[in-house]
Parts: C-alpha cells; sequence; structure tokens
C-alpha cells in the first residue's frame, strides 16, 4: 500500500514517530544487538522480523525474512511469515512462489505440521484470487 503524503510536516511526523518506534522498542534493540554480535543467528533474525511486521515496518520486515532465506534456507517458519507478509503488500505471486518453496522444503524434511500450514496458507490464497 502506497500513500501519497503532500504536507511535509505529517511526512516528517510519521518518519519520526517510526524512528522513534524502532529506536525504542527494547525488544527491537536487544535483537539487533544480538545480530551486531552474531549475525548468522537465526532465532535472533526471525524474531527480529516478526518485531518489524508487529511494529507495521513492513519493508524492515521483508528485509530480515528474505536475509534469513539467504542465510538459513531451512529456516521454515520464514516461509509461512514471508508469504503473509507478501500477501499483505499486495504481492501474491511472490506469496505463491515463497508458499510453494516451503511446502517443497518441508516435505523434503518431513515436518508435516508446517507442511500444512503453508499448504493451507496457499489454498486459501488462490482460492481468494479465483473469487
Amino acid at each position: 500500500m502506497i500513500f501519497l503524503v503532500n504536507d511535509w510536516k505529517l511526512l516528517l511526523f510519521i518518519l519520526n514517530f517510526t524512528a522513534h518506534y524502532v529506536m525504542d522498542n527494547p525488544r527491537i534493540v536487544q535483537l539487533k544487538q544480538f545480530l551486531e554480535k552474531d549475525p548468522h543467528d537465526a532465532f535472533s533474525r526471525y524474531a527480529l522480523a516478526l518485531e518489524y511486521a508487529n511494529a507495521g515496518l513492513l519493508k524492515e520486515a521483508q528485509d530480515e525474512f528474505e536475509t534469513l532465506l539467504q542465510i538459513h534456507p531451512t529456516y521454515t517458519a520464514t516461509y509461512y511469515h514471508l508469504g503473509k507478509l507478501y500477501e499483505k503488500q499486495g504481492q501474491s505471486a511472490k506469496a505463491k512462489s515463497i508458499y510453494e518453496q516451503g511446502i517443497e522444503l518441508t516435505a523434503q524434511l518431513g515436518q508435516t505440521h508446517a507442511n500444512k500450514e503453508l499448504r493451507e496458507a496457499l489454498f486459501i490464497l488462490t482460492e481468494s484470487e479465483n473469487n
């Protein structure tokens, strides 16, 4: 979703609010510190992506999820949450692709619960597009 802001004061307020939220959120600060010490810490990167998503910072969340998949492609929970994030941003094709990748991986790893969740997410997305 893209908003056009004609009032520069409003834009400045939004940018400052976002910056302060991130700086004032102790979980985000702590997770970023963990990642400074160990950039390959999959759990901290996953948790940071979720914190960003919960804060409405979708671009930051997307960046962290995508980085996580590059570093740890077998961190299977990422596929579901990144797919949902793509859906929120209206990127259905990307969501489908990431769900399909996750379905294939979880099948290979024998993770039946995660596989079922990804299949359901893909089914719901596909059904919503067909209606």
